[in-house]
C-alpha cells in the first residue's frame, strides 16, 4: 500500500499536512572497539523533506481493528485542536515494521534524540540539530529497551531493557558511544522507566511489573539501594531540581512516591485520590507543580499536582488515557503524550505557570511517548501506525 494510503487507513487529521522528513547528511560515526562496541546501524541515503499528503476531516484517530472490537470514540472537539504539519522521520531497522517505542529523551547541548526501541532490541539516536530529524544509528543492547535518561554531568545514558538490566551506554564523544556496563536489577520483569538526580549524581530506575525502586551511582556504575515490595505499577521516576526529590508515579497504586536521593530513604507515599492511575510525571521547578499523565481510560483526565502540598490542584478533561509527560523550562510548556484519550489521540499541551491547557494536535493511537527539541522547537512521539516503523514530529503550536 502507497503511503499515503497507509496514512488514510490509520489517521484522519483536520487540514493535516504530512511530511515525509527522511535522513539528511550526517557525520559518520568512528569506530568503537573491539570490546563492548556499540553495533551501528547505517543512516539511509539522504533525501530532501517533502510534502507527501494533504487530508482533511475530522481530527480523530482510527484505532485498527484486531481481535476485540475497538472501543468507541467520543466525536473531537474542534476548539481543543491545532493542524500542524506532521513530518515522519523513518528508523530503516524497522522498516515494514509497526513501532514498539517506549521513553525517548533528547540532550539538547549535542542535539540527540535517543529513542528505546525493543523491535532493534536497542537505543536508536537521531540528529535532531535541524527541524528535520535524521536517523543515524542503532545501538544494540540485547534486549528490548523501555527507559532512558541522559546524565550529562557524567557524559552517560542510561537505559532499561526487557531482562531487568540497566545499560550504562559512555557518551563523551558523540558518535563513537561504547557500552560501559549492564546491571542486574534482580527482577523477573522489564526495568522500565528511570530519572538522574544530577547533583548526587544518581540514577533511580523502576522495574514496573517487580515492585523494585533500584538506585545507581552513575559514577561508579555501582547499585547503591534497592527498594522492594513497592507494590505494583510502579512507573515514571522525575527528580525535583528544587526540593532535591525523587518523585514516582505508580498507576497500579494511583499514587505518588517521594524520595530523599541524599539518603536514599522513601519519604512519603501520597493517594492521588481523584481517579487518574498515573503514569507520566513533569515538573516545573518553578512553582513546584507537576502534571501527571493520567492513565485511566474511565477517567480520560489530566490531573495538576501540587507536590509541596500532596495534593490535587485541579484536573482537565480536554486530554486524559494516556502516558508520558515532559516539561520545558524554556518554552514553558507541558507536553503530554494522550495516546489513548475517548476524543481521539492526542499530544496535548498545557502552559506551565499557570497550568492551563493551551490546544492538542492529533497524533495515532499508542503514540504515547514524547520529546521536545528546545532548539527548533519541534515535539517527537512515535508513529504508532502499523507497518510504518518511524517517529512522528511537529512544530509546537504556541
Amino acid at each position: 500500500m502507497s503511503a499515503s494510503g497507509r496514512l488514510a487507513r490509520a489517521l484522519l487529521v483536520g487540514s493535516l499536512f504530512v511530511v515525509s522528513c527522511t535522513a539528511g547528511p550526517a557525520a559518520t560515526p568512528s569506530s568503537a572497539p573491539a570490546t563492548q562496541a556499540a553495533t551501528v546501524t547505517p543512516a539511509p541515503t539522504p533525501t530532501p523533506c517533502t510534502t507527501q499528503t494533504v487530508l482533511s476531516g475530522p481530527a480523530q484517530a482510527v484505532i485498527t481493528p484486531g481481535p476485540t472490537p475497538a472501543r468507541t470514540l467520543l466525536p473531537a472537539v474542534a476548539a481543543n485542536l491545532t493542524s500542524v504539519p506532521i513530518s515522519r522521520i523513518p528508523i530503516p531497522p524497522l522498516s515494514g515494521k509497526t513501532a514498539s517505542i517506549d521513553i525517548m529523551e533528547i540532550d539538547q547541548t549535542t542535539h540527540l534524540l535517543y529513542v528505546t526501541d525493543r523491535g532493534t532490541n536497542g537505543l536508536d539516536v537521531f540528529d535532531v540539530a535541524t527541524p528535520c530529524a535524521k536517523y543515524v544509528k542503532t545501538i544494540d543492547l540485547g534486549s528490548g529497551t523501555n527507559g532512558v535518561v541522559v546524565a550529562k554531568n557524567v557524559n552517560k545514558v542510561f537505559v532499561t531493557t526487557n531482562d531487568s538490566n540497566v545499560a550504562i551506554i559512555d557518551i563523551t564523544t558523540p558518535g563513537s558511544e561504547k557500552l560501559l556496563t549492564k546491571l542486574s536489577t534482580g527482577g523477573k520483569n522489564r526495568a522500565d522507566e528511570l530519572d538522574y538526580d544530577p547533583k548526587e549524581k544518581k540514577v533511580y530506575a523502576a522495574n514496573s511489573d517487580d515492585g523494585i525502586v533500584t538506585v545507581i551511582d552513575a559514577t561508579s556504575n555501582a547499585i547503591v539501594k534497592k527498594f522492594e515490595n513497592m507494590g505494583e505499577g510502579l512507573e515514571q521516576p522525575r527528580y525535583d531540581s528544587a526540593d532535591g526529590m525523587m518523585y514516582m508515579t505508580s498507576s497500579g497504586q494511583n499514587a505518588i512516591f517521594e524520595f530523599d536521593p541524599t539518603k536514599d530513604v522513601l519519604v512519603k507515599k501520597f493517594d492521588v485520590g481523584t481517579k487518574c492511575d498515573p503514569n507520566g510525571l513533569a515538573i516545573n521547578p518553578t512553582t513546584q507543580h507537576a502534571l501527571l499523565g493520567c492513565s485511566s481510560r474511565s477517567a480520560n483526565m489530566t490531573v495538576e499536582w501540587d507536590l509541596t502540598a500532596g495534593k490535587v490542584v485541579q484536573t482537565f478533561d480536554q486530554a486524559g488515557a494516556g502516558d508520558a509527560v515532559f516539561y520545558s523550562a524554556k518554552a514553558d510548556r507541558f507536553f503530554f503524550a494522550a495516546s489513548n484519550f475517548n476524543r481521539g489521540a492526542v499530544m496535548a499541551i498545557f502552559s506551565g505557570n499557570p497550568v492551563k491547557f493551551v490546544t492538542a494536535v492529533a497524533t495515532a493511537t499508542g503514540s504515547h511517548s514524547v520529546a521536545y527539541d528546545e532548539t527548533n522547537g519541534v515535539v517527537y512521539t512515535q508513529d504508532q501506525n502499523p507497518n510504518e516503523g518511524a517517529l512522528f514530529s511537529f512544530p509546537a503550536p504556541k
